[in-house]
């Protein structure tokens, strides 16, 4: 079966198409702490050594024969994580907490829950960052069907402390 996007061959005999991308993707993130910088923000990767890292990778690029166009690539700035918890996790605890409560839970009993179980200490700017995701992580359960909200609440009702409880599918 003939190729759909027939590229000149490397120079080495081997495989080479992963190695280019993997490539690429290094010198978005290098781009995108060059962003980073200009925006002010803090830096992973010192603009300096990010500079010079890209001209080699544009070098090794090169000599793979790939057809590379850096301004056509979109920097990705990469931010280390903040949470106190992993991917999923939050998501994962919130489940735990509603099963083990098996009644309607506010955010901050859910977090409050989380923390505990998990022996967290968090400042007050961590906490309210940890509220933030714990309330995206619900939204996201509620897409799913795994919790529903005790209220209907529209926008402009913030007012309302909305409470939580596992959908009937997942209640016991």
């Amino acid at each position: 079966m003939p190729s759909r996007n027939p590229s000149p061959q490397s120079p080495l005999p081997v495989a080479t198409q992963q190695l280019a991308r993997a490539l690429i993707r290094l010198h978005a993130r290098l781009r995108g702490e060059l962003v980073k910088k200009a925006e002010g923000h803090e830096v992973l990767v010192e603009p300096e050594n990010a500079t010079e890292a890209m001209r080699h990778i544009e070098g090794v690029i090169r000599f793979l024969n790939v057809n590379f166009a850096p301004a056509a690539i979109r920097p990705i700035r990469t931010w280390p994580k903040v949470g106190p918890l992993g991917y999923g996790d939050v998501r994962a605890e919130s489940l735990a907490a509603l099963r083990k409560c098996g009644d309607w839970m506010t955010y901050k009993e859910i977090a409050d829950a989380i923390v505990l179980k998990r022996k967290l200490v968090l400042n007050a700017t961590q906490h309210e960052h940890f509220l933030q995701k714990l309330r995206e992580a619900v939204h996201a359960l509620k897409r799913e069907g795994a919790v529903v909200p005790e209220i209907a609440l529209k926008r402009g009702q913030g007012q309302v402390q909305q409470r939580w409880r596992l959908s009937s599918m997942f209640r016991g």
